[in-house]
């Protein structure tokens, strides 16, 4: 099958609304409604004509992407994995999309339809209940809700990319392992390890800025109290009345107060991790410049241990170099692309840039 015979509803309508009104313009349909309506007008035109799906070719490179979180895993050996699916499905994926009853769907992503790229790469298509909706007329009636995630494969590398959130990446990576025998090896790749898991180094090689910086304090004090934090209070007051006044005396009254209360083996350590022990996150964030090149995060980073950031970075697409954001999760090993417009050449900038996997 064609990426066309992949694409459902949902695929659709998360496309930019210029995209969407190009289309409409494009089929000679109204273009000024919204967003949401301009898909439905689409969808419904095209109602699985073929031929009229071709409408869809300027956009492949959307409509499998968009705003979405990837995370990657690895296996041993991925080498004749779609010949495995082909072979323990009872319809190949590759030609038709499997059929399903709605009724038997599970939290289980099931197989629904796949597309080649290349010799050894394709895109993998699941579907799988992730929910309920509640209808309320004359009674209410819970209904089961489901969802669809892509996968992109690289047999030749080991590499499965799931386009999903970090627990459902997970379920539906065990599942394509699955058809080689391979969940035992199967890993989520931890790409942030080789760079020491800085997020500085990320948006270096990435050739981006860093806008937004979320950490914990890399000292973490379990006797830090009450009377801690109000010794660390006064030594702040005690510097502002010192730049009022210039009064040394309070100054250094305050700071031997706190000196008794916080004692001599934590005062060892630099101030500035004192004061953010006291703190459960620590949350920083630009709008215009790069993070990295402002005074006050090069005072606290060296005393953090980063849980993610927000990094900006260009990638030429079509011949226009665009503007696009991804928040990175150290925990969750993931990557969050925050842009509807996202495309399949910045998702492989990305992939390129931090695992080395190309298409």
């Amino acid at each position: 099958m064609e990426i066309c015979d992949l694409i459902i509803f949902p695929d659709l309508a998360k496309l930019p609304k210029s995209d969407l009104k190009s289309i409409c313009i494009d089929m000679g349909l109204d273009s000024s409604k919204l967003t949401f309506d301009l898909a439905k007008q689409i969808w419904s035109e095209i109602n699985d004509d073929m031929e009229k799906k071709g409408v869809f070719i300027p956009y492949y490179n959307k409509l499998l992407a968009g705003r979405i979180s990837v995370s990657w895993f690895n296996c041993d050996d991925l080498k004749g994995l779609s010949q495995q699916i082909i072979e323990k499905e009872k319809y190949n994926p590759f030609e038709q999309k499997i059929p399903f009853e709605e009724s038997e769907l599970e939290t289980k992503p099931r197989l629904r339809s796949a597309s080649m790229l290349t010799k050894n790469t394709y895109y993998l298509r699941f579907i799988y209940k992730d929910g309920t909706r509640r209808i309320v007329g004359e009674d209410v009636e819970i209904l089961p809700t489901s969802n669809t995630a892509t996968a992109y494969i690289d047999e030749e590398q080991g590499l499965i990319e799931v386009r999903a959130s970090p627990d459902e990446a997970q379920k539906i990576a065990e599942v394509i392992s699955g058809y080689v025998k391979q969940q035992l090896s199967l890993r989520k790749k931890d790409f942030i390890k080789p760079f020491g898991y800085n997020i500085d180094k990320i948006a270096e090689i990435l050739e981006g800025e860093l806008q937004e910086s979320k950490a914990a304090p890399e000292m973490w004090l379990d006797t830090f109290g009450v009377k801690e934090n109000e010794a660390i209070l006064e030594i702040l007051k005690a510097l502002d009345l010192y730049f009022e006044n210039n009064d040394i005396d309070g100054l250094q009254e305050k700071l031997d107060d706190a000196k008794a209360i916080l004692g001599e083996e934590l005062l060892a350590s630099p101030f500035i991790s004192i004061i953010l022990a006291g703190l459960g996150n620590v949350g920083l964030k630009v709008a215009t410049k790069d993070l990295r090149k402002t005074v006050f995060y090069q005072l606290l980073q060296p005393y953090l241990q980063p849980s993610g950031g927000n990094i900006r970075f260009n990638v030429e697409v079509g011949g226009i170099e665009k503007s696009f954001s991804i928040l990175i999760g150290i925990e969750s090993k993931s990557i969050y692309f925050k842009s509807n417009s996202t495309t399949e050449e910045v998702i492989e900038y990305v992939r390129e840039k931090l695992l080395g996997a190309t298409l």
